[in-house]
């Protein structure tokens, strides 16, 4: 089982306490890293990618499977409590669909990780955040208008200590369902 980094460890972090099911839906899962730990940790983890891994083991509480985001007839189940999209919308053209879908798939909280610019500079990568969205890069802020009427908060990560002075981290982004600020600012 690989270690987690910080990245990794913010996503722990920012799981549900309470009022939640312990089934977590991981769309980009990837070789699974983070999800052989949320397993251990008693979670039901269905990781979700577009290719098989290489070196997935299944585990009890842990199963892979073939999905593609803009296809939710793919995914192992319609729904699930928690949903975890790490470092994947930044790889995605249509990042909105993507991101209009994984709300779909949240019952309760979604949490998100993008890099930051282009901290992590993979050809890969189409889509580019900052706090400005100016030339190529998006603003952050977007998240918050798309993502409402539901809470969210926007933090970064550094995930090595050379970050500092590069400049380098990571947006974790949570959107929280329970808190449908919209309805409670009605009352």
């Amino acid at each position: 089982m690989k270690p987690l980094d910080i990245r990794d460890i913010s996503i722990i972090d920012a799981l549900p306490v309470y009022d939640c099911k312990k089934v977590i839906l991981n769309v980009g899962c990837g070789e699974g890293r983070i999800d052989y730990h949320l397993a251990r940790m008693g979670y039901r983890v269905y990781g979700t990618d577009i290719k098989q891994p290489d070196a997935w083991e299944e585990i009890e509480q842990l199963s892979f499977h073939i999905a593609n985001v803009f296809d939710l007839a793919s995914f192992p189940v319609s729904s699930a409590p928690i949903v975890i999209s790490s470092q994947v919308l930044e790889h995605l053209l249509e990042y909105r669909n993507a991101l209009r879908n994984l709300l779909r798939l949240t019952e309760i909280r979604l949490i998100i990780t993008i890099p930051f610019e282009k901290s992590f500079n993979d050809r890969e990568h189409c889509n580019f955040w900052n706090d400005r969205g100016s030339g190529e890069f998006k603003d952050i802020h977007e998240f918050e208008a798309f993502c409402a009427p539901y809470a969210i908060a926007i933090s970064r990560i550094r995930t090595k200590p050379q970050d500092m002075t590069t400049n380098k981290y990571d947006y974790l982004i949570v959107v929280d369902k329970r808190q449908d600020i919209v309805k409670r600012a009605r009352r």
